[in-house]
This record gives structure tokens, sequence and C-alpha cells, in this order.
């Protein structure tokens, strides 16, 4: 039998939790690890990382030899995100991944 599942997560709000994890990684106290030495040709980076709840919803569209079928389940998980301090000395979001 031959199946197709696609997923897709789509949060809300996207713009808004970039601006909010990056402003409160911004609070993050800045140890100096981006001055440390580290071998040549390697980069030090300052990290910070935050969990946030975050809602949004999962589309998953079935295809099994028959007309396609969508589900659209609505969630709300707990995300970890991932920001590192650029050159202009703002942390930017990287990354980030779901707890659950």
């Amino acid at each position: 039998m031959n199946q197709t599942i696609s997923i897709t997560a789509t949060l809300e709000e996207p713009a808004v939790i970039k601006t909010v994890v990056e402003t409160l990684a911004s609070r993050h106290i800045d140890r100096g690890f981006s001055l440390s030495l580290v071998p040549p040709d390697w980069k030090a980076i300052e990290t910070s990382g935050l969990e946030a709840n975050v809602s949004g919803s999962l589309e998953m569209f079935l295809n099994n030899n028959h007309p396609g079928k969508q589900i659209d389940i609505p969630f709300s998980s707990c995300f970890l995100f991932t920001c590192i301090k650029g050159n202009n000395g703002m942390f930017n979001l990287e990354w980030s991944s779901s707890l659950s």
C-alpha cells in the first residue's frame, strides 16, 4: 500500500514571537564568552535559550491512492528558542524545537 502523509506546522503570529524572543534574549547576562580564546579558524559565540509556550495548527494531508483528506489540528506546545549574538551586538533567533 502506497501512502503519503504531509505535515505542516504553522505558528500563530511568528513575527511577534521572533521579536519577543530576541528581546528577552537580549536581557541575557553577557558573560563575555564571545570574547573567549578559541583555536584558530573557530569563532566564540554568545547564546541565549528561552522556553516559551506557542500556539498554532498542524495540517496533515493524507493521500493513500484516494482523493486526499486534510486534517487541521490546533496545538499549544512548549518550544525552546535559541538565539545567537551577531556582529551587531543583538541576539538573533537561529532555531527552535518543540519540547513535546
